[in-house]
């Protein structure tokens, strides 16, 4: 990886390229992946009115991406998803690290993520507690797992 920085509106589509095979990755079946298009998508608006950035190869590839939220309690991680080619490079992590190293600059006191149940054990590594869970907006029935991290504590 070459660097982590603030993404661009017209990378929108390919952000949401990456949000769809991150996911994809984990074996769901097409018919939950068809579900899942509206809220993997990313648009410019979104892009250029919060906080997204990239982690970007030094070819300009793009390997991941975050996102953030607004929260009541705090920031909200809305996204973050690594190309399953660059999975197990630490891709995962820099952008993690970024994120809270943002958050924080941003006077944050806790990061919130609403998870894919498959990506708990990522999220528990990286020093996030469990913090309840949320009803997906796939399948409502199914709850995903929440984590934060109090940022004001480090």
């Amino acid at each position: 990886m070459s660097r982590i920085r603030r993404a661009r509106p017209a990378e929108a589509e390919r952000l949401t390229e990456i949000a769809f095979a991150a996911k994809a990755s984990w074996g769901y079946p097409a018919s939950f992946m068809a579900r899942c298009r509206a809220a993997l998508s990313i648009d410019g608006a979104a892009i250029a009115g919060r906080h997204f950035h990239v982690a970007e190869a030094a070819d300009h590839a793009l390997l991941g991406f975050y996102g953030f939220e607004a929260e009541p309690a705090g920031i909200g991680l809305s996204h973050l998803f690594v190309a399953p080619n660059a999975i197990g490079q630490g891709i995962g992590r820099a952008l993690w690290d970024h994120a809270v190293a943002l958050a924080r600059s941003l006077d944050q006191r806790q990061l919130l993520v609403v998870s894919d149940p498959h990506a708990a054990g990522f999220y528990l590594r990286m020093g996030a507690e469990p913090a309840g869970a949320r009803p997906s907006e796939i399948e409502p029935a199914r709850p995903l797992p929440m984590f934060r991290l109090r940022l004001d504590e480090h």
